[in-house]
């Protein structure tokens, strides 16, 4: 099988998509895994899957990264709409869907030596997702972010600045709250948020870091109180954050106290 028809095959292995199922994204796997030897993997994803065909699409679409898809040390003017994205501007909810799910097979795949080499290959996508005006994109979009913080070495996301674009993009869903986004939708998009933005402070693995404190409480500060304050009438919403507020308390130990 030549690889532009294994990049097709990649779009269905998310057996959670809805042009798929369970058998036919096995099937997928099956036929990926049979038709590539591991040294051959990485390439594939690196250079055919996301070099060549995801990379044009996304590479324009963030101004906190540079052309390399590193983290920009220079603050960009916002792309005006003519320097929207081929997705942005030519394709459906569907294609970009396809994306998301080819660029979540390549993270799930991918080494973890590769992606640490290979990490501004990744990004310029990863971002664009988690910052789609769609709800299902966006949703998709933070999902494959907590995969790719699990697998890219912490030494790397915290040394290139990783962190810090990746917090940049997604601490504005944590307003996506009722009644300007319908409360469901609210939902699905606060719990990857949180997950993301947590897992970014546990990327510091000493709990008495300055920087890992004074992070978790900017979350609690900026993200859970400020959601209480705007969604307080509503309750799922606000179990939402009860479950986050347990889980933000637990990562900063007895420093929460003040904000107790």
């Amino acid at each position: 099988i030549d690889d532009i028809v294994l990049i097709n095959i990649v779009t269905y292995t998310d057996e959670n998509d809805a042009w798929t199922t369970e058998e036919s994204s096995q099937l997928a796997a099956r036929l990926l895994k049979s038709n590539m030897a591991d040294d051959k993997l990485d390439t594939f994803i690196t250079q055919r899957l996301l070099q060549d065909t995801l990379r044009p699409l996304f590479s324009k679409s963030s101004i906190r990264l540079t052309a390399s898809g590193r983290p920009s040390q220079i603050a960009q003017q916002p792309p005006s709409t003519q320097a929207r994205t081929s997705l942005d501007s030519v394709s459906q909810e569907r294609e970009k869907l396809h994306a998301a799910s080819s660029c979540k097979w390549a993270v799930m795949s991918c080494s973890q030596t590769t992606m640490g080499r290979h990490w501004p290959l990744f990004l310029p996508i990863l971002l664009s997702l988690a910052e789609d005006h769609n709800t299902a994109v966006r949703i998709k979009g933070l999902q494959i972010i907590g995969f790719f913080l699990d697998t890219c070495p912490a030494n790397v996301i915290l040394s290139a600045g990783v962190d810090n674009v990746i917090q940049d993009a997604v601490f504005p869903t944590l307003l996506f709250l009722p009644s300007t986004t319908p409360e469901s939708e609210s939902i699905e998009l606060l719990y990857p948020a949180y997950r993301v933005l947590l897992r970014i402070a546990q990327l510091d693995p000493d709990p008495n870091s300055l920087r890992r404190r004074r992070f978790l409480d900017k979350l609690l500060r900026d993200g859970v109180f400020v959601g209480q304050f705007h969604a307080s009438e509503y309750p799922r919403i606000v179990e939402v954050l009860m479950n986050i507020t347990k889980d933000v308390i637990s990562c900063l130990g007895f420093f929460s106290a003040k904000h107790l």
